[in-house]
């Protein structure tokens, strides 16, 4: 083998010793890419898959679940990382983040209505959360910067179709007739949010109903198309 790689043209050498580099590194890049950065061991795990089946353990890596399973199996996934951090769930039950579809977190301008989108989200179990409209096409770029951009769980919203946004309708009711509806500005709004505007919010409860009929339900539902 010594002889034939001597008596080989400069080219070839390069090419054989880059393959060599190759063969040599591939199982270290495979253990590397996967091993996890998180486990959680010893808890109960929900899985949620199509057998409500229940784990001991969970290896994570970079967000990504790689292996849901018993304990020792997690722990193959340990690897070398220096950084990986395991946490011991003393028999707790951990489960998928929850989706909460309706809350009302535009804190400090939608009133008494407006809660803490952590506190809602993922000091609660929920890891992504839809505001039910809070934000209007006037004060989406604070819903945007101060909520949204600021809050570890993931926010989304239904813009308001309301000029005003959820300002406590009830106790302002004027305020959410036909004529505080833009049909135009909202959908400009939501054209420039696409990332966390997830629908259009109108209200077509009994009071405004009998007010007005279904003219904003209509008005909303142009904006949506």
């Amino acid at each position: 083998m010594a002889t034939e790689f001597r008596s080989m043209s400069l080219y070839r050498k390069l090419i054989v010793a880059g393959l060599l580099a190759l063969l040599l590194r591939t199982p270290l890049l495979s253990a590397q890419s996967s091993a996890a950065d998180l486990l959680l061991l010893h808890g109960r795990i929900l899985t949620v898959d199509a057998r409500d089946s229940v784990a001991h353990a969970i290896a994570i890596r970079r967000g990504i679940i790689v292996k849901v399973g018993s304990d020792v199996e997690v722990l193959e996934f340990a690897g070398s990382l220096p950084g990986t951090r395991i946490i011991d769930l003393h028999g707790h039950t951990a489960t998928p983040g929850l989706i909460d579809t309706h809350a009302h977190v535009y804190q400090h301008v939608s009133g008494r209505f407006g809660l803490n989108a952590d506190l809602c989200g993922v000091q609660s179990g929920v890891t992504a959360l839809v505001d039910q409209g809070g934000p209007s096409n006037m004060t989406f770029p604070g819903f945007r910067e101060f909520i949204a951009k600021r809050a570890a769980t993931r926010v989304y919203a239904f813009i308001s179709a309301y000029v005003v946004g959820g300002l406590e309708g009830h106790y302002y009711p004027d305020l959410y007739g036909p004529t505080g509806v833009d049909v135009k500005a909202c959908i400009e709004a939501a054209e420039a949010n696409r990332d966390i505007v997830k629908g259009i919010k109108a209200h077509a409860e009994i009071g405004g109903y009998k007010r007005w009929g279904n003219v904003v339900m209509k008005k909303a539902q142009r904006g949506a198309a």
